[in-house]
C-alpha cells in the first residue's frame, strides 16, 4: 500500500536540456550579394558546429531584386546541405518611400551573384515559405524572446516594418548586429552615402529611433581601412574542395579579376564574425549601454565607439549619410556601438571557416 500523502503534490517540471537553453537563435536578414553569401556560409558553419542555431533567413531588396535574393539564398543553403532545414522568407521588394535606383553598374552584378553563369539550375522557389519576412521577424522575436539574435546584412526595410508593426520588436532581441552606414561621410554609392543605408534611409531612421537596446554596427570605413586582405590571400582561402568555396569562387570571379579596390573588401562578413565571436564568448544577450568600448584580447572587437546615431534624409549631397553625435550635443541615449578595429588574425580564421576550411 502506498503511504497517505502528507500534503499537495508538487510537480517540478524537468529542466530543458542545457544545450537548447544555451544556444542562441539567429535570424539573418539579407539582400544576398557576394559578401552576404560568405557571411551566411560563416553562420551556417557555426550552426553545424553547434555554436548557434540559424532559425530563419529573411530576404530584402538591395544588391538585387528580392526575387533574385531568394534564389541566391536557396543556392547558399543547398551548397551548405541545409536546404531542407532552414526556412527562407520573402521580404520587402522596395524601400519604404523612395524607390532605390542604383546610379551605376551594380557591384554584385544584376543578379547579386556576379552574373556568374552557374551550371546547376537554382533550387525551386516552392521551397520559400508563404509568410512575409516582416511577420516572421516579429513572430520569431516573441517565440525566442531574449534568445533571438538579428543580423542585418542589407537595407533595414524589413526591420523598420517590423518595428512599425510591433514597437517592442527589437527590445525582445538578445542582440542586433548590422553592416551599414559610415563614420566620416565616406560614401561608396553616393558622395556621402554607404550602400545599405542609402538604399532606404527612412528605414534606417525608423530603426535608429525605435531600437531600445541599440545596434552593433559595422561601418564602411572599418571594412575599407582596417582589413587588408590581398586578392592572393583571398584566392588561397578559397582553394579548398568544399561547396561553399566552390560557389564563392564562381560568383566572385568577376570582382577578383577586376580588382576595383587595392585589396579584397569584406563587409557583411565582419558583422557576422562579430556576432559569432560574441556568441562564442558568451556575450549574448547584449545591451549597448552595458557594453564597454574596450574588450578582452580574446575577442574579435579590439576598438569601438558608442554614441547616438541618426541619418540625414534631406541633403542634396548628404542623403543617406550616417550622423554621429560625438559630443552628446543632442542629449540622447547611445543607440549604436560602432566597430572601429578588429583582431585581424582572428577575423581571418572566421573567413577560412566560412570557406569550409579549418577555424
Amino acid at each position: 500500500m502506498l503511504p497517505r500523502s502528507q500534503g499537495p503534490r508538487v510537480i517540478v517540471p524537468a529542466p530543458k536540456p542545457a544545450s537548447t537553453m544555451a544556444i542562441p537563435k539567429v535570424v539573418i536578414d539579407t539582400d544576398a550579394g557576394l559578401d552576404d553569401a560568405l557571411a551566411i556560409f560563416m553562420a551556417l558553419e557555426s550552426h553545424k558546429r553547434g555554436d548557434l542555431e540559424v532559425v530563419a533567413i529573411t530576404t530584402v531588396h538591395g544588391n538585387t531584386k528580392v526575387d533574385n535574393v531568394c534564389v541566391n539564398v536557396l543556392r547558399i543553403l543547398r551548397a551548405a546541405d541545409l536546404l531542407e532545414e532552414i526556412p527562407v522568407f520573402v521580404g520587402a521588394g522596395q524601400s519604404l518611400i523612395h524607390p532605390w535606383v542604383d546610379p551605376g553598374e551594380p557591384f554584385h552584378g544584376s543578379d547579386g551573384f556576379g552574373d556568374a553563369k552557374l551550371a546547376d539550375p537554382p533550387p525551386p522557389t516552392s521551397l520559400l515559405k508563404p509568410q512575409h519576412s516582416v511577420w516572421e521577424l516579429v513572430e520569431l522575436s516573441k517565440k525566442y524572446e531574449n534568445e533571438l539574435v538579428l543580423v542585418s546584412l542589407g537595407p533595414l526595410t524589413n526591420v523598420a516594418l517590423a518595428l512599425r508593426l510591433d514597437p517592442k520588436f527589437t527590445s525582445r532581441l538578445a542582440g542586433f548586429y548590422a553592416m551599414g552606414g559610415n563614420t566620416t561621410a565616406l560614401g561608396n554609392i553616393t558622395v556621402c552615402g554607404e550602400f545599405n543605408f542609402t538604399c532606404d534611409p527612412e528605414a534606417v531612421r525608423v530603426v535608429l529611433e525605435g531600437t531600445e537596446q541599440g545596434i552593433c554596427l559595422v561601418p564602411w570605413e572599418t571594412c575599407l581601412y582596417d582589413i587588408d586582405i590581398t586578392y592572393h590571400e583571398r584566392r588561397q582561402m578559397g582553394a579548398v574542395s568544399r561547396p561553399a568555396a566552390q560557389l564563392m569562387n564562381q560568383i566572385e570571379h568577376r570582382i577578383l579579376n577586376k580588382k576595383e579596390f587595392d585589396h579584397w573588401i569584406t563587409c557583411d562578413q565582419l558583422a557576422m564574425a562579430w556576432m559569432i565571436d560574441d556568441v562564442r564568448n558568451k556575450k549574448v544577450p547584449i545591451r549597448i549601454e552595458k557594453e564597454p568600448t574596450g574588450v578582452g584580447a580574446s575577442s574579435l572587437l579590439t576598438a569601438s565607439k558608442k554614441c547616438f546615431a541618426t541619418i540625414e534624409l534631406n541633403g542634396s549631397h548628404t542623403r543617406g549619410q550616417l550622423v554621429l553625435d560625438h559630443d552628446n550635443r543632442l542629449k540622447r541615449k547611445n543607440n549604436v556601438i560602432i566597430m572601429t578595429a578588429v583582431d585581424k588574425e582572428l577575423y581571418r580564421r572566421y573567413l577560412r571557416m566560412a570557406f569550409g576550411g579549418e577555424f
